[in-house]
């Protein structure tokens, strides 16, 4: 009878180990996921403001199928403010020349 209880003891302490490291597996997995998502959103954000670049004339906005783009002219050029479907968003300033 104890030998089944010490078995018992060890097959759930086993279980128990499994488990942690399934979790700890699942939240490596999720930090990389998140990683791949910002700098996927940062690549799109960059080209949002290479677009931009090109299509701003004036201050205005100009929409993208993933974002758009807020351009504000100045006296040096234009400041941009790309902001994706996300929410995400950055500013840049890019001048004339």
């Amino acid at each position: 009878m104890q030998e089944e209880g010490f078995v018992l003891i060890q097959t759930l302490l086993l279980l128990i180990g499994i488990c942690v490291a399934i979790l700890l597996g699942c939240h490596q997995l999720d930090e990389t996921v998140k990683q791949l998502q910002l700098e996927q959103e940062a690549l799109q954000l960059e080209s949002l403001v290479r677009a931009a670049t090109t299509d701003c004339r004036k201050t205005e906005t100009v929409r993208y199928p993933i974002g758009r783009v807020v351009c504000t002219q100045t006296d040096k050029g234009f400041r941009m403010e790309a902001i994706l479907d996300t929410g995400q968003r950055i500013e840049a300033v890019v001048s004339n020349g």
